[in-house]
């Protein structure tokens, strides 16, 4: 039983496969969730989408690979191009000229991808436990991915190899990295039985996938300038005790674009399921700030006196002030 039922769905065409798509309620603005990782499709916004829904348009749709949406095999077809390109497809196919958009653990990349690249296309940019070229380099980067190895502890799970010939046992050793806190066992069972309906042949297709033009560097004075060219405000979110995406990769995200940071307080990678009400909250505030500075835009670029046309600047858009939110405990 879901608690809040799309007002329109439908697919999107985008290269190389038909992306399926979802809109909720109406509003001032538009919040366009964005999926993460292929292991994952919309319902992992499902603690989100029924609130935010009352009071701001919704759009969420499965990332290619999983849900109703195509699953090709070929990694040519998994670059974060075509990630950039299935939320603009899909943009395109609910009539939305801009949005708020949301990119959660690896959808941080494609969505700095669109703020960048974009930038007529995002009114904001909502980053949660992103992957991000910056900080720490996550665990699993120690392990050899291509190689088959002699054991499988652990991050080794987390290997090519054992994903073909134990799937299902990597399955669960992941799910309870995403979901660090106690107490986490529906968490750990949604994912277990999202990432199910996808498989190993997939998942391996998106880790082979080749690097694409546009897309963050490697380097991280280059990626500081990059994300740097954001202009829209920014929100990061990210769990204290992330153990799949470093904290660190967060705070480098707010750090470079001059975006709030709202730290959850013992949070684990997907901080919006475990702690919904705090993050619904924190992002409510922020399509709030939207949706003001979209409305003074609109009331000022209306003409005045003497057929004179007034029209708001286009310098770079301000983030709203950290303070604006509780970093610590949110």
């Amino acid at each position: 039983m879901r608690a809040c039922k799309p007002d329109q769905s439908g697919f999107a065409e985008s290269t190389g496969a038909r992306i399926y798509y979802e809109v909720f309620g109406s509003g001032p603005a538009t919040l366009l969730f964005m999926p993460p990782w292929t292991l994952v499709y919309s319902r992992v916004w499902k603690l989100q989408v029924p609130y935010l829904a009352r009071h701001y348009r919704v759009i969420a749709y499965d990332g290619r690979g999983n849900g109703r949406s195509s699953r090709p095999t070929d990694s040519v077809l998994y670059t974060l191009r075509h990630y950039a390109d299935d939320a603009l497809a899909v943009m395109d196919a609910t009539k939305t000229s801009s949005a708020t958009v949301v990119g959660f653990s690896l959808g941080g990349l494609p969505l700095a991808m669109l703020a960048v690249n974009h930038a007529e296309r995002v009114d904001g940019a909502i980053f949660i436990a992103p992957v991000a070229p910056f900080g720490e380099p996550p665990p699993r980067n120690a392990i050899p991915w291509s190689k088959p190895l002699p054991t499988a502890e652990g991050w080794e799970k987390h290997n090519k190899h054992y994903w073909k010939r134990a799937y299902a046992d990597w399955l669960e050793f992941f799910a309870g990295k995403l979901f660090s806190e106690r107490h986490s066992t529906k968490g750990i069972e949604d994912a277990i039985g999202w990432g199910s309906e996808t498989n190993a042949d997939v998942l391996i297709a998106t880790y082979e996938a080749p690097r694409s033009e546009g897309e963050p560097p490697f380097d991280r004075r280059e990626a500081a300038e990059y994300y740097r060219k954001i202009a829209c405000p920014v929100l990061v979110i990210h769990g204290s005790d992330d153990a799949v995406i470093p904290y660190s990769a967060g705070e480098g995200v707010a750090r470079a674009t001059g975006g709030a940071l709202v730290t959850i307080d013992g949070g684990g990678h997907v901080p919006h399921a475990r702690h919904p009400v705090k993050v619904n909250l924190v992002i409510r505030r922020f399509m709030d700030t939207i949706a003001s500075r979209r409305a003074r835009a609109a009331r000022a670029d209306v003409y005045v006196g003497n057929g004179m046309r007034c029209s708001t600047s286009s310098g770079k858009n301000s983030t709203p002030s950290p303070a604006s939110y509780s970093k610590s405990s949110a």
